[in-house]
């Protein structure tokens, strides 16, 4: 059965998605959209839908520069550079959320028991998702559809009614945003509606550029020493770790150790002195370890580094087994990475082990991805921006869908979370969040100084 998300629950959940407490990283871009669509839940960005306005034409632009005064996103934090961007950039601090006490509307309407319809006076101000009580309304209804005066409900009526006072709205979890407003310089033609999108800083020349980037297979992460029993669905990484003896004293962010081989940036540290949680920043010179917490006390002995062996593991990624001559491969083939444990260095699998994983057997195994490559061009994405990837022209390995960045190779290669796989050309939109058509647009923009105002609501229920 669902979980039930209660109204602290929906609080929260909405002002993690709008950052209303910037605890994630990333703010959400207010676009406009020139493409005549309605939104749909199984809307995902394309060619045809939800291109922004670029000319005077209305027609698709991807690739090229508004030359409009349809806006360059102006960045409101000095941690992050949305500039590549275009439309408006929110500012999560600003987002009112909260959950209404009151009802939104209150009307008369009828119904019959067992139904899952009723018939309203007025439908004003009613949306899809309003709680709604009174009459013969089910427990826990809620708006699903409204057609002309006639409410579709999720739950069917408890009784049968006429013209009796029903409530819609209390308990809805909704974030506003103060209104925004576009200001063109010239002719944008239609515009039908707006959207918002997780930011990122992916520049015009392969944003939504039709097969802009390329999609490859990357060289295999191996992991050593590596172990598994016969019919479980996991694997456990070797426990890397480096004990030089070390010095430092009290209050410091770095020690001194005698050896620095295989210690690494974000390693984890510990021992005698050494503050909870604490990780390598970098090594400065030849022998001093700089940590990103201060020591507690005079640091003295062994000092342990451990290796996040699991760092660069993802799910999704392929995995295969290196197994000795003669001895059958433990891992099935199609098995892919469904969870990784990093305290335990547990890596969960879609398959079981066939074989035992161990020296005797073959202690290597290989996590396979893909990567996306963008030629020329720097694609300004960082670990954590959402994007849309959409197979390309003729690729029919690599799967469509909302990715999460997971590590940047370079200036000019990323790779994704889950992990990609796959082959050939490949299409980057900005995700969409939430969309709405305008009730009475389209809005036709012709001279300079038209103007588009847009206010935000965003409900959970």
């Amino acid at each position: 059965m669902a979980l039930l998300v209660p109204d602290c629950g929906e609080l929260q959940s909405l002002r993690y998605l709008v950052n209303s407490n910037h605890e994630i990283p990333r703010n959400l871009i207010l676009k406009l959209y020139s493409s005549d669509t309605n939104p749909a839940e199984s809307d995902v960005p394309a060619q045809n839908k939800f291109y922004e306005p670029y000319d005077a034409s209305g027609n698709i632009g991807y690739g090229t520069a508004p030359s409009n005064g349809y806006p360059e996103v102006i960045n409101n934090r000095f941690d992050q550079d949305y500039s590549r961007q275009y439309g408006i950039l929110l500012n999560g601090n600003l987002w009112n959320v909260r959950t209404i006490t009151n009802p939104i509307v209150t009307t008369t309407g009828s119904g019959n028991v067992n139904q899952y319809t009723i018939t309203v006076s007025s439908t004003t101000n009613i949306a899809v998702g309003h709680y709604v009580e009174g009459g013969g309304v089910g427990s826990r209804a809620t708006v699903a559809a409204i057609d002309g005066n006639t409410i579709v409900l999720t739950v069917p009526n408890t009784g049968t009614f006429l013209n009796q006072s029903l409530s819609f709205g209390r308990g809805t979890t909704t974030a506003s945003y103060p209104e925004q407003t576009f200001t063109f310089s010239s002719a944008a033609n239609n515009q039908y509606g707006y959207y918002l999108v997780r930011a990122n800083n992916m520049p015009v020349s392969i944003h939504g550029v039709q097969d802009a980037v390329t999609v490859s297979t990357a060289v295999a992460v191996a992991k050593t020493q590596t172990t598994g029993t016969i019919g479980r669905n996991y694997v456990t990484l070797f426990d890397k770790k480096y004990s030089p003896t070390g010095v430092g004293s009290t209050g410091y962010f770095s020690v001194d150790v005698d050896s620095p081989t295989g210690i690494t940036t974000n390693q984890r540290v510990s021992g005698t002195g050494i503050a909870p949680g604490t990780r390598v920043v970098g090594v400065a010179g030849t022998n001093r370890i700089v940590l990103d917490k201060a020591t507690t006390t005079t640091v003295s002995g062994i000092v342990t580094f451990t290796e996040n062996v699991g760092e660069n593991i993802t799910v999704g990624m392929a995995v295969t087994h290196g197994n000795v001559v003669g001895e059958v491969n433990a891992i099935p083939e199609n098995t892919l990475v469904t969870g990784f444990d990093e305290s335990q260095r547990i890596v969960y699998l879609s398959n079981n082990l066939v074989n035992n994983i161990q020296a005797a057997t073959g202690a290597t195994i290989y996590f396979n991805f893909s990567q996306v490559s963008v030629g020329a061009t720097t694609h300004g994405l960082v670990p954590g921006d959402v994007i849309y990837i959409a197979a390309g022209t003729g690729n029919t390995t690599t799967a469509s869908s909302t990715y999460t960045i997971f590590e940047t190779t370079d200036a000019s290669t990323f790779r994704t979370t889950p992990a990609l796989s796959g082959v050939g050309s490949a299409t980057l939109y900005s995700s969409i969040m939430f969309a709405e058509r305008f009730t009475n647009g389209p809005y036709n923009i012709q001279n300079n100084g038209d103007q588009i105002k847009v206010t935000l609501n965003i409900s959970l229920d």
